[in-house]
């Protein structure tokens, strides 16, 4: 599935529709703000039972974007934004969509798309009949509604299937037209909770990446539920990893990867050498280490070279280092690697192999390395 010049007929037919969305969340929003923000989360709490598991939670997401909600099982990710859908009841706290506070609103009423891991279309009714379902329950007329899934269906990529029933479809098809569905009342904001974890991971891949490409030419405003790094750093303009129940960050991919505001955000991302403490010729130069220690991608560390000379780096640090294993991966094989103070860390493998035992000389620039909050 792809949006590109064999959609464009699709987006113009979508081009009036746009607009009358766009005039009903001005009217919707507050008049003192004639542009408000997608959603706004302010010191958000929800228990369940006796247990608090989201706590303090607050965000604000930008119109057209997408914003990634990344933690490990339990952070409460699923929780929050089942919240925002309402459909679990807040301790305390404030939501509001399109500038409109959504908290005393039932689910229907507040202008969300939900997409869940399990697709939920309705067996009995044809691909074209699930996704026109929602807008003929809003009251749309049949000929509108039909409109708006006829474009769905271009986008992506499934009109030659428009009157199959979901049995006859494959998974990754099935996921489609649940987002098509999701999408078909023109929703102000687009909820889904681990969407693609249930597509066998050949699949998996061209599926986000068509997500991405349909979410942006409907600049369609998004909050995306995962455990999985790698798909919340593709889809998302902002990742808010989330950490027993708190966001411990939110930040750009990009910015997630170069700077981890904590000990517990680098080592959850995976993506990070960490040190406790460095050798004296660098606390010189950077001063000395604050408690938690510093990061440092693993990217930016390199075996050298048995050409290179032992004389300092005014640019970096050369570290001495045994390879204690080696994994090999689907890209990059990676290496462990000690330090002789017992600092354990990650080498992307180059041209040079790697084995068990080997002593090796490591270069690490100084400005990738990052200071870590207490």
């Amino acid at each position: 599935m792809a949006v590109g010049a064999s959609a464009a007929a699709a987006l113009n037919d979508m081009n009036a529709m746009n607009d009358m969305r766009a005039m009903k969340a001005l009217t919707a929003a507050d008049a003192s703000d004639p542009s408000p923000p997608a959603l706004q989360v302010q010191a958000l709490n929800v228990r369940l039972g006796d247990r608090t598991v989201v706590q303090d939670v607050g965000f604000t997401l930008a119109r057209g974007a997408t914003l990634a909600l990344l933690g490990p099982s339990g952070c409460g990710k699923t929780t929050l934004l089942r919240a925002i859908a309402g459909l679990a009841a807040p301790a305390g706290g404030r939501i509001a969509i399109g500038g409109r506070d959504v908290g005393a609103l039932p689910p229907q009423q507040r202008g969300v798309g939900l997409v869940f891991q399990q697709y939920a279309l309705f067996p009995n009714l044809t691909v074209r009949e699930n996704i026109r379902f929602g807008p003929l329950a809003q009251g749309w007329t049949p000929q509108r509604a039909a409109a708006r899934a006829d474009a769905l269906l271009r986008l992506i990529d499934l009109a030659a299937l428009a009157g199959q029933r979901p049995a006859q479809l494959s998974g990754g098809q099935r996921q489609r037209v649940a987002m098509a569905r999701a999408l078909a009342p023109e929703p102000a904001l687009l909820l889904l909770d681990e969407p693609f974890s249930a597509i066998d991971e050949s699949f998996r891949l061209p599926l986000r990446r068509a997500f991405r490409d349909l979410q942006r030419a409907l600049q369609q405003s998004s909050v995306l539920v995962t455990h999985d790094r790698g798909e919340a750093l593709e889809l998302a303009d902002e990742v808010a990893v989330m950490l027993e129940g708190r966001v411990a960050q939110i930040a750009p991919p990009q910015e997630l990867l170069r700077r981890p505001a904590s000990r517990a955000v680098a080592r959850f991302l995976g993506a990070f050498n960490l040190f406790e403490r460095l050798p004296a010729e660098a606390t010189a130069r950077l001063g000395a280490p604050p408690p938690a220690g510093w990061a440092a991608p693993v990217s930016a560390l390199a075996v050298l070279g048995p050409d290179r000379q032992d004389a300092p780096d005014p640019a970096g640090l050369t570290l001495q280092a045994t390879v204690t294993a080696r994994h090999l991966g689907l890209h990059q094989a990676q290496a462990e690697l000690r330090l002789d103070d017992g600092t354990v860390l990650t080498l992307l493998e180059g041209e040079q192999a790697l084995a068990p035992g080997q002593r090796v000389r490591c270069r690490l620039p100084l400005s990738a390395l990052h200071p870590l909050a207490a």
